[in-house]
């Protein structure tokens, strides 16, 4: 279905237990694709809003954290997902162009706005007032570290540096609390801070986490030795690293309901978030579809990437009745008569599939056909045959590979780049005899030739962006892993690691991408 300027939409949004509305503004054509800038609008309401509803519907306006009076307004697919109920139409609410770029809003922004305005409001007015003048007035020194008033984060080495924690009160726009290191208090000194949003947490060495009370957004949580994890209410996203005990539990609101878990490779002998809403599993190697549906049989989202991976029991997706986005990537071991068909999974709003199986690829594009034309949001790219995969197993940058921005030469010459690196990178760890510092010596003009290819690669037809940097870094990191474990084959398991960071700024030095 495609929309007309003007045209309202109610959404029901389960985060506040309601509907909310949008409003589409105008339709454009972008290269190949038809887009709709769609406006967030300040309507709540217990069933679909009457005529009058809609006639006095205005912009929703935000201003938690740091944006002040925000509209949000976005460029978005102009097809209608599934869900979005027509309304009504009036003159667009707002006639001047967006840049921003994203998805329907579905009125979480709403839900934000609430949470913000549940922190007392003298506390926001400081917040607001330090924001707008960014004072850099330094309040507080840790040695040779001076912290001025307006920083945001605190990482490792400063909450180390701290007597104690109480004196980072002085840092009121404190957003970001990131540790790998066990630092006394820590979870408490977050539980207390109003503003911080985000925490990377690992090597944390705490038995029982507790972050009831806590206005964590996002948490990256290292569960090593963990057996009870308590989690704050308003969690949105959940990545889990290290090594998951079967003794561990996680509390969460609504047992998961609102909460999206982030995981390189699912295990389930754990307890807790039985109603997840979000399984995200990246990288993945092997995922069986039969445990993902007996653990959280109430997912709306689902993404798995490969790296690549195989997935198994296809056919159990139609055990996922409430799925409405899923997501699939460099995943194989698929037959086309074993994915479900759209009369299996009548709630997806968004089927995205990117290198799969070539003839899983044309099945789900000639089944999917009418869903499509009905709303759903389908992407099947980058089909492959059984000898691709063969040949790309060992290749970290098969994703370029069929991308729309990159070449056919460019994808193979980066393969080719990075194959020449890991042998040249092995070859010296197993000759290497000498100390840390030597290795890095021998490493050094592997990585840069390394670098230069893409530098010259790039040089002919600029295509390497933040993405593609990302890809080439990633694969870097990949070639030093398998240097270490070629040390430890040779030197045996007490073998100094490389070191990582000197050669990722022989990389920054000479890159020109």
């Amino acid at each position: 279905m495609k929309p007309t300027p003007g045209d309202v939409f109610a959404v029901f949004t389960p985060r506040i237990n309601a509907y909310t509305a949008v409003q589409v503004t105008t339709l454009k054509l972008e290269g190949k694709s038809e887009l709709a800038a769609v406006l967030a609008l300040n309507w709540v309401g217990d069933t679909l809003p009457d005529a009058a509803a809609v006639a006095a519907m205005t912009p929703a306006i935000f201003d938690f954290f740091f944006w002040n009076a925000h509209c949000v307004h976005l460029w978005v697919s102009a097809e209608v997902p599934r869900g979005f109920t027509l309304v009504g139409n009036r003159p667009p609410l707002v006639v001047e162009d967006t840049k921003s770029y994203g998805g329907w809003p579905s009125g979480d922004n709403l839900y934000r706005q609430r949470q913000w305005e549940a922190i007392p409001k003298e506390k926001r007015d400081v917040f607001k007032a330090l924001a707008a003048n960014r004072d850099k007035q330094v309040v507080l020194k840790l040695g040779e570290r001076e912290l001025h008033r307006s920083k945001q984060r605190l990482d490792t080495e400063e909450l180390q540096a701290a007597p104690q924690l109480s004196v980072f009160d002085v840092l009121p726009l404190l957003t970001s609390v990131n540790s790998d290191a066990p630092i006394p208090g820590l979870f408490e000194f977050i539980r207390g801070r109003p503003f911080v949003y985000e925490s990377v947490i690992a090597k944390h060495g705490e038995r029982i986490v507790d972050l009831r009370g806590a206005q964590l957004s996002r948490l990256g949580l290292d569960v090593t030795g963990v057996h009870e994890l308590y989690l704050n209410d308003g969690l949105e996203n959940l990545t889990l690293s290290g090594t998951v005990s079967p003794e561990l539990t996680i509390h969460a609101e609504a047992d998961g309901r609102y909460l999206t878990l982030f995981t390189r490779q699912l295990t389930t002998a754990w307890s807790g978030l039985t109603a997840l809403d979000g399984l995200n599993l990246n990288p993945a190697k092997e995922v069986d579809v039969s445990v993902i549906t007996r653990r959280f049989p109430n997912l709306t989202e689902l993404r798995v990437w490969g790296a690549p991976g195989y997935l198994r029991n296809t056919a159990e997706l139609a055990a996922l009745p409430s799925l409405q986005m899923l997501t699939l990537s460099d995943m194989f071991g698929m037959a086309p008569d074993e994915f479900p068909g759209p009369d299996r999974l009548p709630n997806l709003g968004r089927l995205w599939l990117t290198s799969i199986p070539a003839d899983l690829a044309a099945s789900v594009k000639k089944d999917y056909k009418a869903a499509a034309r009905d709303g759903l949001d389908l992407s099947v790219r980058q089909p492959r045959k059984a000898e691709w995969l063969a040949e790309n197993l060992d290749n970290p940058f098969r994703i370029w590979d069929g991308a729309e921005n990159i070449t056919p030469a460019q994808a193979k010459k980066a393969a080719t780049l990075y194959r020449q690196a890991r042998s040249a990178a092995l070859e010296a760890a197993s000759e290497h005899k000498g100390s840390p510092p030597e290795l890095v010596t021998a490493l050094t003009p592997v990585v840069t030739t390394y670098t230069q290819g893409f530098n010259k690669l790039d040089a002919r037809n600029t295509f390497i962006y933040t993405e593609e940097r990302e890809h080439i870094y990633v694969a870097l990191m990949g070639i030093l892993d398998a240097v270490d474990e070629r040390l430890k084959s040779v030197r045996g398991a007490s073998a100094d690691p490389v070191n990582r960071d000197a050669l990722a700024s022989v990389m920054d030095s000479i890159r020109d991408f």
